[in-house]
């Protein structure tokens, strides 16, 4: 087996010898083009050892070279093909009448040349096969693509053959065989060309326009190794190419100025446009989730900037900003560039921006720039005061259910609105008595649905309006000094200055807190350095956080109902034993010395009346004994 496919790869070079050196051998054209034929073929194996790919190459790269100069030289151009075939029409009448040797060589030059046309066109149309097929070798396809740049180039003398390339381009986007290695050939090779790029820009707004329309053909599944992609995966290589080719103000494209591919700089002025008729069309498309939210992501940094009219991107944007959740959240990096930097007049911004405030934001991928515009979006003197308190307060009550992090943010945010805006400071602390006209002091707290006291803020509320902010107070921010969070607790502390002093106060960079998180948190107080540290020693290493019997860890305490307990057997016990030694002790006391009868007696009588009330005690048994005060 190795034996035949060294002889077969000895027997290419040998045919592509003969084929360059003269046109006695031009027959061996066919052959070589049979070869590149059948590895492209659906109904054939693709080609995977060495020797097979290497036999392939090598008829690649013959068949090239013969080509090439023949179409370089314009033999092939279109006025000579022209001519060619007024020749072969007017030597066969010639020759049918006279029979002239002239006439005879000219017929049998425009044959060849005809002939010659058709390998040549067979060949172009193989090796965009061979580029489009997803089994063939990875590196037999690149050489394959960049001898169709070759033929690209030198096609047609002076110009760049856009037919060739939309081809190709075409092919690609909707075959299987669109892949990452075909792509980086691109854009290292080729797409630092402008002409190449202004090609491209041009070849994805016909291929988008026919998409939409459905009338985008591709080659036949007998033509293309591989199976037919969807509408979807045609939409994804589309975006992929686009995402990768250079801007109008790309550097790279700057330095090859003067190394166009075929010397025409007019692109540089002309790309711009076709740019942006290219992504306007491209948006049009029925995108799928997941490069909607790409082309989301990119837009304010890719395409925004580089496009002859943003303003044409409002309607794309609007709609997207309108659909709610995450699509919003990313929608608004490009709606607020065109608002601020373009003149875009969009009503209900607010409201809708309003609308996005949800527990589910803390958490979200693109929080920390929707915070950082949010920011940006209120710094204006001239916004109502409704609308500051409205968010000051719809942020204080999503404190209350925010993970440490957002709190942070939410006290950073509150602390500008409340210094940008001095008329919403009643919201810090709000007088709840007020004297009338009398001299008497009244009560002015609202009475909401017959309860007093009651936050009259609805959280509900879509409309800035009437949500009833200005009524309400930032009693959510007063709780979070209990907050369990020490960083967050003390953060609080900032409130406390009088925010309506801007001269004595400075605004907090909400960037330093829209990307915190718990191990941002974490990080930020194991940094810390402490002058004393609480220490805890265990006599074994503890395997859980609370381990069945707590005493374990606490030798010499007693916790819960067991101390109780405890305590209360060993009472009673006590009493019980006093009892025994009561009954065993003699009734009649001894009569001391010296002592008299009466005071004897006297003595006996008191004893007893000791121990009797001492029995008494003892049966109701107080824990604990009642305190006597001495007089």
């Amino acid at each position: 087996m190795v034996a035949n496919k060294k002889r077969i790869l000895a027997e290419t070079k040998r045919l592509g010898k003969e084929l360059l050196q003269s046109r006695a051998y031009v027959n061996n054209a066919p052959l070589l083009l049979s070869m590149l034929a059948a590895s492209c073929s659906s109904s054939a194996s693709a080609p995977t050892s060495a020797i097979a790919v290497a036999s392939l190459t090598e008829a690649l790269h013959c068949l090239q070279a013969f080509f090439v100069p023949l179409i370089r030289s314009g033999e092939f151009s279109a006025s000579a093909r022209k001519k060619a075939g007024e020749n072969l029409l007017k030597g066969g009448r010639v020759g049918g009448e006279k029979g002239t040797e002239d006439g005879e060589n000219d017929r049998a030059e425009a044959i060849y040349r005809s002939w010659v046309w058709d390998r040549y066109l067979e060949f172009s149309s193989t090796l965009v096969r061979i580029v489009a097929g997803h089994a063939i070798v990875p590196s037999f396809r690149i050489a394959a693509l960049h001898s169709v740049m070759e033929l690209v180039k030198n096609e047609v003398p002076g110009k760049f053959n856009n037919k060739l390339y939309f081809k190709l381009c075409s092919t690609l986007i909707c075959s299987k065989g669109f892949s990452g290695d075909i792509l980086g050939v691109f854009v290292s090779d080729y797409f630092k060309y402008p002409d190449v790029v202004y090609f491209t820009y041009s070849s994805i707004e016909q291929m988008s326009i026919k998409v939409n329309a459905k009338k985008l053909t591709v080659l036949a599944r007998s033509e293309i190794m591989g199976v037919k992609c969807s509408v979807h995966d045609k939409i994804r290589n589309m975006f992929d190419v686009l995402v990768n080719l250079p801007t109008s103000a790309s550097q790279e494209a700057q330095k090859t100025t003067d190394e166009l591919l075929w010397g025409m700089a007019f692109f540089h002025k002309r790309q711009r446009s076709r740019l942006s008729k290219a992504w306007l069309s491209f948006l049009k498309l029925p995108l799928p989730l997941d490069i909607y939210k790409k082309v989301l992501a990119q837009l304010h940094k890719r395409v925004i900037p580089f496009l002859s009219n943003p303003i044409l991107l409002s309607d794309f944007l609007t709609s997207s900003y309108n659909v709610g959740g995450l699509i919003s959240v990313m929608a608004l990096n490009g709606l607020f560039i065109l608002i601020t930097s373009h003149g875009l007049e969009y009503a209900d911004f607010y409201n809708k921006l309003y609308a996005l405030l949800e527990p589910s934001i803390f958490v979200s991928k693109h929080r920390a720039r929707f915070f950082e515009l949010m920011d940006s979006s209120l710094k204006s003197s001239h916004l109502p005061a409704y609308l500051a308190a409205a968010f000051a307060k719809k942020l204080a009550r999503l404190s209350l259910s925010a993970p440490p992090a957002g709190c942070l943010l939410v006290i950073a945010m509150v602390h500008n609105l409340l210094r940008r805006h001095p008329a919403i400071n009643c919201l810090v602390h709000r007088d709840t008595r007020n004297t009338n006209t009398s001299g008497k002091e009244t009560n002015t707290i609202k009475v909401v649905d017959g309860r007093l006291g009651r936050d009259p803020f609805l959280a509900s509320e879509p409309d800035t309006a009437k949500c009833n902010a200005l009524e309400s107070s930032l009693w959510e921010i007063e709780t979070l000094r209990s907050h369990y969070c020490p960083a967050v607790s003390r953060f609080v502390a900032s409130l406390e200055t009088d925010l309506t002093v801007r001269r004595k106060t400075t605004e907090v960079a909400v960037s330093d807190f829209s990307s915190g998180s718990y191990s941002t948190i974490f990080a930020e107080e194991v940094s810390k350095r402490l002058k004393a540290v609480p220490l805890a020693f265990y006599q074994t290493v503890p395997t859980t956080l609370f381990p069945e019997n707590p005493t374990d860890d606490f030798l010499g305490w007693r916790f819960g109902d067991n101390a109780v307990k405890e305590q209360h057997a060993e009472d009673g016990a006590v009493i019980h034993k006093h009892k025994n030694d009561h009954i065993s002790s003699p009734v009649k006391p001894i009569r001391s010395d010296g002592e008299s009868e009466q005071e004897h007696r006297n003595g006996h009588v008191a004893s007893q009346c000791t121990l009797s009330n001492s029995d008494n005690e003892s049966e109701q048994e107080t824990f604990p004994p009642p305190s006597k005060k001495r007089k």
